[in-house]
């Protein structure tokens, strides 16, 4: 008897009658080369549902010559529910080589020449192509359209109709213009949209203290006397364009792309007021996709300004928002990813963040395929996200090929002067910086040429930077610290001591003496002199200046403490100070206390941590250090046993008061000092076997706390939606 397995066979599910007929009639028209007025006739949705058949059944060259009629493009960009289908349509037909932006655009300009349709209708034709090719990624060509499309709307009579027109022209052309660091371009748009809007162009100085007469000043502006032309076919453009939105959303549309400016420009308290000032104009009543743009604008916003809870609550509302309104499939949903996977790296979630820019990537490779803007800038984002991942690892490899193949791309699309490239470089530089570092000597003698190219990306990026911002950019500023990072690991210790004051000379005088941006770069000179140069004293006043910045922004349990009292340590033990090291070694325990307790009683664990961690500990860790100084390897061994021994107590009580089994256990965060210290201990020993071994358990920890913090993060598709009126609650008074 036969196997019931074999038995039972799998029939295809065939097709039903509408899609057997579509691919009939895309086969026919293949074969036939029948004339292109043939489907003129058919309605909107059949027609993109023929157009789509072409793309399945892989017919390029016939859906590239029926894509770039522009009248039957123009069709199909009125019918808004299939553009998911038709972005994939226009970006297979150009991967198989077709020009069709470049044509599309071109075809634009001419109808505009050739002045055979109404004003109203170009107008209307180049916001729409304009926009697409914008969300396609296709900037340098929609730019071509909506400049063209805002001298149209400037050459008619300065109605409220025709502003406000120009200035949905002007908020897809910053868009544009953001995207693709068109800056002398952004600045003129932004500045019409200002002269537009009744507003001084030094109106960003004035935010947020004078949002509420800036949004009147706005609001008057685009009043008039006409709401919509008197015509009926203008009125039905009109209704298609901003009119049906209202005011207040096309204020939120002009304040969120003025953010986006500002943020790309580095110039971030003015990002985040325009944000701000966005997320206050909306309504129940403002488009999905306005809402979702204004909330991401709002969030990345936060996450620069270190503003971390609010940057969680608005990120994921834009991904929940995004994923309702357009499903998971949509390049929408992508963009929310990658700026929830920015929030994520920011608030130091490694792991998940990596997930999420993957799930991100590839969702944007399903709808843009493998060569489009879109695709390498996510693929940059995945690099550096698993370069941070990876650092402890040293396993780069896969961070490298993201980032070369997102190099790849944009070479291929952008000219070579283009500042997309420089922040490409700059990540593919900081890992191949790292692969030479982690390369034993002698091993690999293509180290030298490793770090020779790092340099020469770090070079170009910077090159790109200047041209785009000049030297007195945060941007320019930061590729100068890059580079003195480089130049440290190199030996070159003069070049890399000019790069760091430099970028500090910079960022002080942009952003203030007591900037986060300059607390960082004063912290890189430090370890220069401390570890490098032999400037110990030089290096205490700027490990000392670091500390004051980093308490006054971010408190006691900064990350960023930790690498300046262990500077401070080193320093003072090289200048023979030992009370001195001693006390800083008593501050960098009494950080790792403060952040253990802080993290505690976060989680809701009050009680967890007590006068156990107050006492003991801190007298056995600076014992250690102490006869470890002293090469008493004996007694520094001895107090390391103690400390092990009290910790083993500490977890055991607390184990047993709270009656959690197993609450401390491999992820409990006292662990990694003491597989640093027995790691040292044995270093010191010269018993490198056991010292390697601590150290690979020290990264299993590493490992299972970065797990463990992506489990503590909501899976994707958790995010709840919060009303809007209770989201701006959270952010503005009643009066605001």
């Amino acid at each position: 008897m036969a196997d019931a397995s074999t038995s039972v066979r799998v029939k295809k599910i065939p097709d039903n009658l509408y899609e057997v007929c579509l691919t009939n009639l895309v086969n026919y028209i293949q074969k036939s080369k029948c004339e292109r007025n043939d489907l003129r006739s058919l309605p909107d949705t059949i027609l993109m549902d023929v157009y789509y058949k072409m793309l399945q059944e892989k017919r390029l060259c016939i859906l590239g010559a029926e894509l770039s009629e522009l009248d039957m493009f123009e069709r199909l960009l009125r019918f808004s529910s299939a553009q998911l289908q038709l972005l994939q349509c226009f970006q297979a037909v150009i991967e198989h080589g077709s020009k069709l932006s470049t044509e599309l655009a071109s075809g634009y300009l001419a109808r505009c020449d050739a002045n055979t349709k109404s004003c109203n209708w170009l107008i209307q034709l180049g916001l729409r192509l304009g926009g697409f090719l914008n969300e396609a990624g296709w900037y340098a060509d929609a730019q071509r359209v909506l400049l063209r499309c805002r001298d149209l709307c400037q050459a008619q009579p300065q109605t409220a109709h025709y502003k406000r027109l120009t200035l949905e022209c002007c908020h897809r052309l910053l868009n544009t213009q953001s995207a693709y660091c068109c800056f002398p371009a952004a600045a003129e748009t932004y500045a019409l949209a200002l002269k537009l809007l009744g507003l001084p162009e030094d109106v960003a100085t004035k935010l947020p203290d004078d949002s509420f007469s800036i949004a009147d000043t706005c609001f008057k502006a685009l009043q008039g006397d006409e709401e919509t032309p008197t015509a009926g076919a203008c009125a039905e453009e009109w209704c298609g364009a901003c009119g049906a939105w209202g005011g207040s959303a096309l204020l939120a549309l002009l304040c969120k792309e003025f953010s986006a400016l500002f943020f790309v420009r580095c110039d971030y308290s003015a990002a985040h007021a325009w944000s701000m000032h966005a997320l206050a104009l909306l309504t129940p009543h403002t488009p999905p996709k306005i809402t979702i743009e204004v909330v991401r604008a709002c969030g990345k916003a936060c996450v620069v300004k270190r503003r971390f809870s609010a940057a969680g609550l608005l990120v994921r509302q834009g991904v929940a928002l995004a994923r309702a309104a357009f499903g998971a499939a949509h390049p929408r949903y992508a963009h929310a990813l990658i700026d929830y996977g920015f929030y994520l790296l920011n608030i130091d979630s490694i792991t998940h963040s990596v997930v999420v820019y993957e799930e991100a990537l590839s969702t944007l490779r399903r709808v843009f395929g493998r060569s489009s803007l879109h695709v390498a800038t996510a693929q940059e984002d995945l690099a550096y996200a698993l370069y941070v991942l990876e650092y402890s690892s040293g396993r780069f490899y896969k961070a490298r090929d993201h980032a070369e193949r997102a190099i790849r791309i944009i070479e291929n699309l952008v000219p070579p002067d283009h500042l997309l490239l420089a922040s490409a470089k700059r990540v593919k530089a900081l890992i191949l910086e790292e692969i030479a570092l982690d390369t034993p000597a002698g091993q690999d003698m293509r180290e030298p040429s490793l770090l020779e190219e790092s340099e020469s990306l770090h070079k170009a990026a910077l090159e790109l930077s200047m041209m785009a911002f000049g030297e007195m950019n945060v941007q320019t500023a930061k590729h100068y610290g890059n580079l003195g990072r480089l130049y440290q690991s190199m030996h070159k210790f003069q070049d890399a001591e000019t790069m760091h004051l430099k970028a500090i000379a910079i960022k002080e005088q942009l952003l203030g003496a007591e900037d986060y941006e300059v607390g960082l770069s004063v912290g890189h000179l430090a370890s220069l002199y401390n570890y490098h140069m032999n400037m110990h004293r030089a290096a205490e006043q700027l490990y000392l200046r670091s500390i004051s910045i980093s308490l006054k922004l971010f408190g006691e349990q900064y990350s960023g403490l930790e690498y300046d009292y262990r500077g401070l340590v080193h320093v003072f033990t090289q200048l023979k100070r030992h009370d001195r090291a001693l006390h800083y070694n008593v501050l960098l325990q009494h950080w790792h206390g403060t952040v253990r307790l802080h993290s505690t009683h976060t989680r809701g664990r009050a009680g967890a941590v007590g006068e156990q961690y107050s006492g003991l500990e801190y007298d056995y860790r600076g014992l250690v250090h102490v006869f470890t100084q002293l090469k008493r390897h004996d007694r520094a061994l001895h107090y390391n046993v103690l400390l092990q021994h009290w910790h083993g107590t500490v977890r055991l009580h607390s184990t047993h008061t709270r009656g959690r089994a197993g609450a401390v256990g491999e992820q409990y965060s006292g662990l990694e000092y003491d597989y640093r210290g027995l790691v040292h201990v044995f270093t010191q020993l010269k018993r490198h076997d056991r010292a390697l071994h601590y150290n690979v358990l020290l990264q299993h920890w590493h490992d299972l706390r970065e797990q463990s913090k992506a489990e503590q993060q909501p899976a994707l598709g958790d995010e709840q939606i919060i009303p809007l009126e209770e989201l701006q609650a959270k952010f503005f008074g009643v009066n605001d």
